[in-house]
């Protein structure tokens, strides 16, 4: 039996989280996707019960969805009680839980949307999987599609949880990643967004893919997977 999983639902004030990472020293123009400024304000908020993964939508508001295994009670204690005033203003943390089924049918078909970063890791760097693809074509062999290229990595990545039925690329772009250990090093990397229908293989595995999410970077807003019936 796997751990139930809790879906977070937190409206953000923009410019509450914008002054958070000013006063933590985490505001930079390199963090285009606010996802270093997200992953330091949801430490400050809950610690090591911070959700991975997660989702910031940018929208009419800043909403922010993610996974937690633990209940939204026990992550309300733990923000009231050792969060600062400065990361509670961020969002009324009281409106925070939606629980999750716990069980999925084998063989039931939904509808899934997930923003990922498709990277592959060489030699101590990063680098968009499509790149790499096309760095290791054989001579005569014909160029695949960056949509392909990201389907089947993506079908990899569901293993034996679930079975991709069909995946389109939705949108994509590269976007400045800012992470403190890389100093003033400028990162770029590929952003995602892929749809399709999967069908559930393995209800336990299923669960735990949900929980860790889909690629790398799932501490800073990716690789969420957001269900909806087929």
């Amino acid at each position: 039996m796997t751990t139930p999983l809790t879906m977070l639902e937190l409206r953000l004030n923009p410019q509450g989280l914008i002054r958070f990472a000013q006063e933590n020293s985490v505001n930079r123009n390199r963090d285009e996707d606010l996802g270093y400024a997200t992953h330091a304000w949801l430490k400050a908020l809950f610690q090591e019960r911070s959700p991975k993964p997660y989702r910031l939508i940018h929208g009419a508001s800043l909403k922010l969805l993610g996974y937690s295994s633990d209940s939204g009670p026990a992550l309300l204690e733990q923000a009231q009680a050792f969060a600062s005033p400065l990361a509670l203003g961020v969002t009324r943390i009281e409106d925070l839980q939606h629980a999750m089924p716990n069980e999925w049918r084998p063989g039931r078909r939904l509808g899934f949307e997930v923003v990922v970063c498709p990277t592959s890791r060489k030699e101590g760097h990063e680098k968009d999987l499509y790149r790499h693809r096309m760095e290791r074509l054989t001579e005569g062999e014909r160029a695949p599609s960056r949509e392909t290229v990201y389907r089947e990595w993506l079908k990899k990545q569901m293993g034996d949880a679930a079975r991709l039925e069909t995946a389109h690329l939705e949108k994509f772009r590269f976007v400045s990643h800012y992470r403190r250990e890389m100093g003033q090093k400028k990162l770029e990397r590929p952003q995602a967004m892929l749809k399709g229908v999967l069908t559930v293989a393995d209800s336990d595995t299923f669960n735990r893919l949900l929980a860790r999410g889909i690629g790398r970077h799932r501490a800073f807003g990716y690789g969420m997977l957001l269900l909806k019936p087929a």
